[in-house]
């Protein structure tokens, strides 16, 4: 019978760390409410992905799709954004100078907008 995949990080043999000169690489934590469905539900779904919490919620809140639905609130938090890209494009000579902030957050601009047609192309079809 073969054997299943263990990472190395679930072994039994704890590793030493290097705390000399050791910095964390992600120090920031992120904190949000659920209830306790939705807690179940997701500790249902990590477990079932094989990932640690850790990437589970990362690889979600970065590479999933998300359906916006869209009100104000969305259109002037994009409406601000673009404001801002416009100042950075403004005040750069090159493209070495472009901000990969800025680049992300027009795709994720993109993306908010793309959703949002998407829904209401389907919507005046029905």
């Amino acid at each position: 019978m073969n054997k299943i995949y263990k990472r190395e990080t679930l072994s039994s043999e704890k590793k030493e760390r290097h705390t000399e000169n050791w910095i964390r690489e992600r120090n920031v934590i992120l904190n949000f409410r659920v209830t306790e469905e939705e807690k179940r539900k997701i500790e249902k779904r990590i477990e079932l992905s094989g990932l640690s919490k850790q990437d589970f919620f990362i690889s979600s809140f970065l590479y999933q799709n998300i359906n916006i639905v869209g009100n104000v609130k969305t259109f002037n938090a994009i409406r601000k954004e673009m404001v801002s890209i416009e100042n950075h494009l403004k005040s750069i000579a090159t493209l070495d100078e472009l901000s990969l902030d800025k680049i992300e957050s027009i795709r994720t601009i993109f993306e908010i907008l793309d959703s949002y047609y998407r829904g209401t192309e389907q919507h005046l079809e029905i």
